[in-house]
């Protein structure tokens, strides 16, 4: 037998274990990269979520002009949500927008309640305190996107 004969014999099943194994690393990467794609994907549906019940509860404040009980839930959920899925600057903002959203809701009580607060000067006081913050709050809903669109792109 001639030598090129038995080096071709001797080579073929390293070449083939060559290919399958070539073709088995391929495979692997893009099962990694599809893995990847997912949690991305998983990530950015939970932060999507997190920032659509937001703005339900700015929908609300917005239809209404205050922060209502029913809509207090909606804001607290939100924030649970968003708890680990977005950075510390978002939950900061959590925390300031959970406050006003309940100082919100007791000047209302204090105001609209069943021991509301007679006319004169302190129930002007908390007129103009609910005023305030329902402007801070319809800013806060213009700007929320571009505090949120970091965190709400699927790259």
């Amino acid at each position: 037998m001639p030598f090129w004969v038995d080096v071709i014999v001797k080579l073929t099943p390293a070449f083939v274990t060559l290919v399958i194994g070539m073709v088995a690393s391929g495979i692997a990467f893009f099962q990694f990269r599809t893995a990847q794609d997912k949690l991305r994907l998983d990530l950015f549906s939970k932060r999507l979520e997190a920032f659509e019940k937001l703005q339900e509860f700015f929908t609300s404040v917005l239809r209404t002009g205050t922060v209502e009980s029913q809509t207090l839930p909606l804001l607290a959920e939100a924030r649970y949500k968003s708890r680990f899925l977005f950075g510390p600057e978002i939950e900061a903002s959590f925390d300031v927008l959970w406050m006003k959203a309940t100082n919100m809701m007791t000047l209302r009580s204090r105001l609209y309640g069943t021991d509301a607060i007679p006319a004169g000067f302190e129930r002007s006081a908390f007129c103009a305190e609910e005023d305030r913050l329902l402007a801070w709050m319809m800013e806060d809903m213009k700007v929320a996107p571009s505090r949120y669109s970091k965190y709400l792109q699927f790259k």
